[in-house]
């Protein structure tokens, strides 16, 4: 999987120096969220709760979210919002890990995710089901889209996890719809997050404490 910048072959010293910020806010993080590990059920459902009492949702009939993984606050319990309302949700596909495929899910298919917490095959992956692989324009029907972040700045600029696959799936995405980036409460900052020119800010952020759209 291609790092930030290497698929658009940002090569000079600005990009670089960009991209060595960025693992190095990465790796710190990490190594924060770990201490609350065991909390991530319990901000999951904190996260469900300010989404489902938002106004974000009106008029949604179709959304995307990631399967949480790893440190990452469970979407478990945003997945299970979204089948209540009877949203249409739509989670990633990675493949080989350069490729972009969506599978809609159903609340009887939400049964069969987990939050994966061990690495499979030597890799830490989301949890994927087994329905049929839409390809990245699917993504166009959606009408809103939560996405994972490790870092949010209040100018929207979001620091993701380094594979650069939202990057390329969120260009199928429709004009204005909303980008809506999970975190924990001190990842959302008002220190700048370093960006490069693809990176796609988001228009509000979800973490246990509030909803803040930007």
């Amino acid at each position: 999987m291609a790092h930030d910048g290497q698929a658009r072959g940002d090569t000079d010293e600005t990009t670089r120096a960009i991209m060595e910020h960025k693992q190095a806010a990465r790796k710190q993080a990490y190594a924060r969220r770990r201490a609350h590990a065991q909390s991530r059920a319990q901000a999951g459902e904190q996260c469900a709760a300010l989404l489902g009492a938002s106004t974000l949702l009106d008029g949604v009939h179709t959304a995307a979210c990631y399967v949480s993984m790893g440190t990452e606050i469970s979407t478990m319990p945003l997945l299970a919002l979204f089948a209540r309302r009877g949203v249409r949700t739509m989670v990633p596909r990675l493949g080989s890990g350069t490729q972009i495929g969506w599978t809609a899910v159903d609340a009887s298919e939400l049964r069969t995710l987990t939050h994966a917490e061990k690495p499979a095959h030597g890799t830490l992956r989301p949890d994927e089901p087994s329905g049929p692989v839409l390809g990245a324009s699917a993504l166009g029907a959606c009408d809103l889209i939560v996405l994972p972040a490790l870092r949010v700045d209040r100018c929207g600029a979001r620091l993701g996890r380094g594979g650069g696959w939202y990057d390329r799936a969120l260009a199928w995405r429709r004009s204005g719809v909303p980008l809506v980036a999970v975190c924990w409460p001190w990842e959302f900052t008002r220190e700048p997050v370093p960006a490069l020119a693809h990176d796609v800010p988001v228009s509000a952020v979800l973490t246990p404490e509030r909803l803040e759209v930007l």
